[in-house]
């Protein structure tokens, strides 16, 4: 059987499980590690991260040889895929040393939270031919996919993005969390992941508008995030949307909703559902929630088991264009109002 370390194939897709290692074990890095245990076929060969205590708790839970250097932990368990798991401000150099050794890698998003930086990382990836998918895992989901093949014979016209939580009401978020310049706030955080879907099933955003404001904690100190916020989108394809977010709602809500010239769809991906309006016919189709970050996984595992990397779902470039808009909507949405 041909060695999958340095190219992510092999010629024997039932062969040896493959050996994945993860850079990055806190909170995210669970629903993953946690999918990979299921499968039979795939072995948790190595863990990395610099607090000890994180580390060896996911040993514990799932396996693998710790490591603080993960750089060492590549050159020692030679993995055949890695889960890049870090903070955002914590990626660019684990690309690079995977990419330097012909690692494929599914990276958490967002790819940064510069973007120069970011675009840098992607030309070399592009000079070595390197594999990444990103993680924003709403392409992947079942809903998604329906909704996808369901309005391949309409024409979107209006859409309407909501998200919220009571993030800023319980105050139960690590504290940084809180502060803007750490987190990213609201929108690099969370709305990304809506920003990008937009973008998957629009295309291109042309313009944006925005407004934001804090109307139960004032800004002060180190709790510098916007509370609420309305963004207005024009798309390169004509069609208008725009994305509502609030940190200060009765509980965690994320719906999308599309109004098209032959239907109407309303996704929940909070809860997993995709409702379809024509007329008088109303269809819903649900998904295993609790399921919802096994499709991306198993996205990636077919192509690191095939080497056919033409249906990735978010490589790089691609994530790279959302952190684009999402840091656009952030700064329409600051006092200067629109851009």
């Amino acid at each position: 059987m041909k060695s999958l370390y340095g190219n992510g194939a092999t010629d024997d897709p039932a062969g040896r499980p493959l050996r994945v290692a993860l850079i990055g074990t806190g909170n995210i890095s669970g629903a993953h590690l946690g999918y990979l245990k299921t499968r039979a076929d795939v072995e948790i060969a190595g863990l990395c991260d610099i607090r000890p205590e994180v580390l060896e708790k996911k040993r514990a839970a799932f396996g693998g040889e710790g490591f603080a250097d993960y750089r060492e932990m590549l050159d020692r368990v030679k993995p055949d895929a890695v889960w890049l798991c870090t903070p955002p401000q914590v990626r660019v150099e684990p690309l690079r040393a995977c990419a330097e050794r012909g690692v494929p890698v599914f990276c958490e998003k967002p790819v940064e939270r510069d973007p120069e930086p970011a675009a840098h990382i992607a030309s070399e990836l592009r000079q070595r031919q390197a594999h990444v998918q990103i993680g924003y895992v709403f392409r992947s989901m079942p809903i998604v996919q329906r909704l996808r093949a369901a309005m391949a014979d309409d024409r979107v016209r209006l859409l309407q993005s909501f998200y919220a939580c009571d993030a800023s009401l319980s105050m139960g978020l690590p504290k940084w969390f809180y502060d803007k310049t750490r987190s990213g706030g609201a929108l690099v955080d969370q709305a990304t992941h809506n920003l990008d879907l937009l973008r998957s099933l629009m295309g291109e955003v042309a313009t944006i508008r925005g407004v934001a404001s804090n109307p139960v904690h004032p800004k002060k100190d180190a709790y510098t995030i916007d509370e609420t916020i309305a963004l207005a989108f024009t798309f390169a394809n004509g069609s208008i949307g725009s994305h509502t977010h609030s940190w200060v709602a009765d509980t965690w809500r994320n719906e999308i909703l599309l109004s098209g010239e032959k239907r109407l769809y309303r996704l929940d991906l909070a809860r997993g559902t995709l409702t379809t309006e024509e007329g008088d016919e109303v269809r819903t189709f649900r998904q295993n929630q609790a399921q919802m970050f096994f499709h991306e996984n198993a996205a990636f595992l077919d192509m690191v088991r095939s080497g056919d990397w033409s249906k990735n779902p978010c490589d790089f470039n691609d994530g790279l264009a959302t952190l684009r808009l999402t840091l656009a909507c952030d700064d329409a949405s600051d006092v200067h109002g629109d851009r």
